[in-house]
């Protein structure tokens, strides 16, 4: 049998080959004019598109698809040709199936060997069954974490409600005014952390979303420690401020002012015997400004890191017993309201300086 082993391969492609790979992939491809206009497509488009037939060389490509799409696929066709370089997007196919298909779509340039654009190919993949993947992962991954956040709803309101019982049974067998009065207090104060934690996992579930009042990031973040560096000093903690000058980015006040006080609540409950406090604002990009929030702390243990921003994760004791009353939200409402204004936190050790909190956020003015 003839082979071709061992032969150098040809660095011109003889038409035949070029032919035979366009008409032979299973990839479905039309080739265009740089205008658009249909030249060519090969079986598998043609399976893809019924309606091919040679009554559509030389109709705009963009007809060929449904209103819906007839946008996006001359928006790119647009962008490939302006960019030269290769534009990918997805469509959906209905077809004779339920449920639609995905197709992985590019607009893809034919170079010339001198760079002039000879003209276009429009690549199909079908990645249906890698999308519907996709989905069920990330399905599974959210039936994962409510089962997670149930779960650890149902533990801290049980311990609230066996604070509850034991105050109030405690109560019932004393015959004293004074100590009916303690339990009673105590009573008192779950119920309080109850309707706390109500607050933080409405906070937190963003289910509030009355209109927003904005203020400029500087601006709150100046007047935040202006209100606060007495509390902050009463802890025998030393603030630092690190202030550069930013653009105006506005940002929901009631939301950021939350933010900033979980933050610097989480940095002293790390000092419970004072120490330094670091707060810096400045301009991390062109296009974003960053608020870091320092301590100088024992710093965050190994394995820690990749769960601070869990709903209900805490290092800090369990609500209801004792005296500890984190409920491990402080940082989840957090991560949940710097994502909902476009940026990101992240969380990470400093040598020799403790935690460090940083909130990077996209500089805009909604003004």
């Amino acid at each position: 049998m003839p082979t071709n082993e061992g032969q150098p391969f040809p660095t011109r492609l003889a038409p035949e080959y070029l032919d035979a790979l366009f008409s032979g992939s299973r990839l479905a491809i039309i080739a265009c004019r740089t205008e658009g206009d249909i030249i060519a497509w090969n079986g598998a488009a043609r399976q893809l598109f019924p309606v091919l037939d040679a009554s559509w060389e030389g109709r705009p490509i963009g007809t060929l698809f449904p209103d819906d799409d007839r946008t996006a696929v001359d928006t790119h066709l647009h962008e490939c040709v302006t960019s030269r370089e290769p534009v990918d997007f997805r469509l959906r196919f209905q077809g004779d199936q339920l449920e639609p298909s995905v197709y992985a779509v590019w607009w893809t340039p034919v170079l010339q060997t001198d760079g002039t654009m000879h003209g276009l190919s429009l690549w199909f993949r079908d990645i249906t069954q890698r999308a519907r993947l996709k989905q069920e992962v990330e399905k599974r991954q959210r039936l994962g974490v409510l089962g997670s956040l149930a779960g650890a709803v149902a533990h801290h309101y049980n311990n609230l409600l066996c604070s509850i019982l034991t105050s109030l049974d405690f109560a019932a067998n004393m015959g004293t005014t004074s100590a009916m009065k303690r339990a009673m207090q105590r009573t008192a104060d779950v119920v309080s952390r109850g309707a706390e934690m109500t607050q933080q996992l409405l906070a937190f579930a963003q289910a509030d979303h009355r209109e927003q009042e904005y203020a400029d990031l500087t601006e709150l973040v100046l007047q935040y420690i202006d209100e606060n560096e007495p509390r902050i000093a009463q802890a025998h903690v030393k603030l630092r401020l690190d202030w550069h000058r930013i653009p105006v980015c506005s940002v929901p006040h009631d939301q950021m002012s939350v933010v900033l006080d979980n933050l610097v609540h989480n940095a002293l409950d790390a000092m419970p015997n004072g120490g330094t406090l670091a707060l810096s604002l400045g301009q991390r990009d062109d296009t974003h400004v960053s608020l870091a929030i320092t301590d100088s702390g024992p710093g965050i243990p190994p394995g820690v890191i990749e769960h601070m921003f869990e709903p209900f994760f805490t290092t800090k004791g369990v609500l209801g017993c004792g005296a500890a009353r984190n409920a491990g939200m402080g940082l989840a409402v957090v991560h949940g309201f710097v994502a909902e204004m476009g940026g990101v936190v992240s969380a990470g050790n400093l040598p020799g300086a403790g935690a460090r909190f940083e909130v990077v956020l996209p500089i805009k003015d909604n003004h």
